[in-house]
């Protein structure tokens, strides 16, 4: 809500200080009161915001601090699952506020449902400068309790007809398939799965979908619905149009695409954990739940 406070992590990579700039001055435009949390100085890995137990604690101060209401972050890029990997598993367990983020904090909301409770997959700090006009109106309804449904594009595909309820898990299609095998590794039977991703050509694609269907991933997942692909090299699509016509065939439920979040400026929030009727005779998922933590403290 307008006038609550944000605390700014950055949980995997550092964006420049421009970026950094223009994305607080749209959460300030909102109505939030900003703080950003402590930075680390000249990493010893430039593609981290910070050594991993930096990053890790102050996340965990973000998520337990009485005086911050939302943990928002401020950009993927690469460092979550380290970061992970030294939080204690019953901070994440004990979320009672927005976390928000996606691509490379997919595995954050990841763990987050698995561990009981639901997180956002919206925009990082950095992308919200960038975010169309009906990404933020849902975004804004989403932080505000008020929003009942997710929306699809009106040149969705139906690659599968059919109706199916779940939670909606998933993200960003790379980041899942590297936390196969791991500790991690997500549970998506009785799912809606949900994924996109960024620059990555067809087979790489294939190679990610590929793995989740032969590692048994895949299995049991009631629905899919497929977000955007965007930086992909030109002749790509026809390539990719036909894997995504194959994929729908490994899932025994409803497939649509054409879920308006990704890496461009379509980046709707989608509560990773909640329950969602897809229901491919209609232009939305319908949210069936509270996305947030109840106020009773019950995930």
């Amino acid at each position: 809500m307008p006038g609550s406070t944000v605390a700014v992590v950055a949980p995997a990579s550092q964006p420049s200080s421009e970026r950094i700039e223009a994305g607080l001055r749209v959460l300030e435009e909102l109505g939030y009161r900003v703080r950003l949390t402590a930075q680390e100085r000249n990493p010893s890995r430039h593609y981290l915001a910070g050594s991993d137990a930096f990053r890790a604690q102050v996340l965990t101060d973000a998520i337990q601090s009485d005086e911050v209401d939302a943990v928002w972050c401020l950009r993927g890029g690469y460092g979550s699952v380290r970061t992970l990997d030294h939080m204690k598993p019953d901070v994440l367990a004990s979320v009672v506020k927005p976390v928000i983020g996606f691509s490379d904090v997919t595995v954050l909301l990841l763990a987050m449902h698995k561990m009981g409770c639901v997180g956002l997959h919206g925009p990082v700090v950095t992308q919200l400068p960038n975010l169309d006009a009906q990404s933020l109106e849902h975004l804004k309804a989403m932080l505000q309790g008020t929003a009942t449904r997710i929306p699809l594009l009106e040149t969705r595909t139906l690659l599968k007809e059919g109706t199916a309820t779940g939670p909606l898990v998933g993200g960003n299609l790379s980041i899942i398939a590297s936390l196969i095998g791991t500790p991690w590794q997500p549970v998506l039977a009785g799912c809606i799965l949900f994924f996109e991703d960024v620059g990555e050509p067809t087979y790489r694609l294939d190679r990610a979908l590929t793995q989740l269907r032969m590692s048994g991933a895949l299995d049991g997942v009631r629905g899919a619905v497929i977000g955007d692909f965007t930086d992909m090299a030109q002749g790509d699509q026809r390539a990719l149009d036909d894997l995504l016509k194959e994929f729908a065939s490994w899932v025994d439920g409803p497939v649509v695409r054409g879920l308006p979040c990704g890496h461009g400026d379509r980046n709707v929030v989608l509560p990773v954990g909640a329950t969602v009727c897809l229901d491919t005779g209609r232009d939305h998922l319908a949210l069936s739940e509270p996305a947030l933590r109840r106020p009773d403290g019950g995930c």
